[in-house]
């Protein structure tokens, strides 16, 4: 079976037939930093962290999932705030839990699909 791949928006990658799980929608974390939404066209709120910390300088924010696993079993996930961009991993237990990593592999927050 062919597997699909569709790049809409701001970058946001919706993969069929085998790719990531889909990352749009609301999710509540574990870190108490209040609902991470991630829509349909790439647009998202609450996913840039800066030193283990989440940081939101004002203006849009954008978010970028790979569609392939890479050799550590996880995600690649962009997160991109004008001037700033960061690389975080995604590990997901499932369609609606996963666990955001930073680029050292060391583990920032669990959220779930609300």
């Amino acid at each position: 079976m062919a597997t699909a791949t569709v790049l809409i928006g701001a970058g946001l990658v919706l993969t069929g037939c085998g790719g990531a799980p889909e990352l749009t929608g609301n999710w509540s974390a574990d870190d108490g930093s209040g609902t991470k939404v991630i829509n349909d066209a790439g647009a998202c709120r609450g996913m840039f962290y800066s030193g283990g910390k989440p940081l939101d300088i004002g203006g849009g924010m954008s978010c970028s999932l790979s569609d392939k696993k890479g050799t550590n079993g996880r995600y690649s996930l962009v997160v991109t705030q004008p001037p700033n961009e960061a690389s975080y991993q995604v590990e997901f237990s499932g369609n609606d839990s996963a666990t955001v990593y930073d680029v050292s592999g060391t583990r920032l927050y669990s959220m779930k699909r609300l």
